[in-house]
């Protein structure tokens, strides 16, 4: 597992710390980790579609074609606003 720092507001925090005094869960990466999962499957079908784009992306950008010039340059601003 990898750490990312986050910033919460103040509010967040102490209901996240809450959630963590009563018991709900053990600490507050628990919280967090379980906060996001719930999140991201909210979006997983979203997360699913740009995962086929950035396949698609990485099969033109790497294959023997040359794709140079406003193609390429398409191709990575694309990938960039992900």
């Amino acid at each position: 597992m990898k750490v990312v720092p986050v910033r919460l507001d103040e509010r967040k925090l102490r209901d996240i710390d809450l959630l963590v005094k009563t018991g709900v869960f053990r600490n507050r990466s628990e919280a967090l980790r379980r906060m996001i999962e719930s999140g991201m499957k909210a979006v997983e079908s979203e997360i699913e579609h740009l995962r086929k784009i950035d396949e698609i992306v990485d099969r033109i950008m790497n294959t023997e074609l040359n794709f140079g010039g406003i193609l390429r340059e398409s191709l990575e601003e694309v990938r960039d606003r992900w």
